[in-house]
């Protein structure tokens, strides 16, 4: 790995151009150019200013390390069998579900109440017919990849592939509230960055995309796993 330097002498050692810069990484000219001065870019850029760095040193052939602010988590690759551990799992998220719980499973049923007890035993059914293993947040953060930029929100989505169903569990750490519902194709989730939030997450083969700070990511091998308490800041290691 070679030894930091200016954007500009990079940009320069490598013999491009800003607009070469810019059309490789499909950004406007003037960050380019802002960046390549050492400049702070406009209000509305400021939020991503050390995305794009990141990502025109990454083009240009160096890696900028960043401080981990996030405690390591003990790996476990314990295999379990979830038929029973995720029927508990999800019967302790149901306890605290309002009756007013999500209850459209697809985007052909109609939209029905559906009490406590009914639900939980059309969710025991779903669950033990699948055999899931719980997966590290390590393995997790290693089988997703960047794909492309799709806009500039500060947003986390979650999307489900065709006719699949994702369960999950949002806890907001800043106001120790809890979260429940269900990710279908026709309802993906989305969530603000300004908290910050733990999520737990019911099969992980059912994610069609993540869009995190606008850039889509995507699996890159098939996970038949669920997740639980995973940090959503973990996903800043990937941009």
């Amino acid at each position: 790995m070679e030894k930091l330097i200016s954007i500009k002498e990079a940009r320069i050692k490598k013999g491009l151009s800003i607009y070469d810069l810019s059309k490789a990484l499909k950004l406007d000219i003037e960050i380019i150019r802002l960046l390549d001065d050492n400049l702070k870019l406009p209000k509305r850029f400021r939020a991503y200013q050390s995305t794009y760095k990141k990502s025109i040193y990454r083009y240009l052939g160096y890696e900028i390390k960043y401080k981990d602010f996030i405690s390591d988590i003990p790996e476990d690759y314990t295999k379990i069998s979830l038929t029973y551990f995720l029927s508990l799992l999800i019967f302790t998220i149901l306890t605290l579900l309002s009756f007013n719980i999500y209850n459209k499973f697809n985007s052909q049923i109609l939209v029905k109440n559906i009490e406590k007890d009914h639900l939980y035993l059309d969710i025991l059914n779903i669950s033990s017919k699948n055999y899931l293993n719980e997966l590290s947040h390590d393995e997790f953060i290693n089988s997703l990849i960047l794909t492309n930029r799709t806009n500039y929100s500060q947003k986390l989505s979650i999307f489900s592939k065709p006719n699949k169903t994702i369960y999950y569990k949002l806890q907001n750490n800043n106001k120790k509230t809890l979260q429940f519902g269900e990710i279908l194709q026709s309802k993906e989730l989305n969530i603000e960055l300004d908290d910050d939030f733990f999520i737990d997450l019911s099969n992980i083969d059912n994610i069609d995309k993540i869009i995190y700070r606008g850039i889509e990511i995507k699996l890159i091998k098939e996970l038949n796993s669920y997740i639980a308490n995973f940090n959503i800041k973990d996903l800043e290691t990937l941009l």
